[in-house]
């Protein structure tokens, strides 16, 4: 086979990382993390499809809301608890209620780190800079 088994080889999806914001404690005052799971590029295909409007624009805001729910592994943004406590039936306006602006964003990286996006955008500016 040589080198073609060297690309053979599953997407690493289901990776999981901690994120900590001060904010989510447990009754003792530990904090408890957020757990960010890395996705398949045909689940991100999904998600950026329901979130194109008729002319083919992505609605950023919603594609962000919906790849948090789908990444975010710990807690369950989809139980009906979760949802009921923000007051919301759909599970993608929870990140908005649930989180500050600024743990969103936390949030937001993580998922573009485990998802390997980050990684691909530094790549792709440091190639158009050759």
């Amino acid at each position: 086979m040589g080198k073609l088994s060297a690309f053979l080889k599953p997407s690493p999806a289901g990776r999981t990382k901690e994120v900590l914001l001060d904010r989510f404690t447990d009754e003792d005052g530990n904090v408890v993390p957020v757990v960010i799971k890395s996705i398949t590029p045909e689940e991100n295909e999904a998600i950026s499809k329901r979130c194109m409007d008729r002319e083919g624009n992505l609605d950023t805001v919603a594609y962000g809301n919906q790849l948090i729910v789908a990444c975010v592994a710990e807690p369950d943004l989809r139980s009906t608890e979760v949802c009921g406590y923000y007051g919301v039936m759909d599970p993608h306006m929870v990140p908005g209620r649930m989180f500050t602006i600024g743990e969103k964003q936390i949030i937001q990286d993580a998922i573009m780190e485990i998802n390997d996006i980050k990684a691909a955008n530094e790549r792709l500016k440091a190639a158009k800079n050759l």
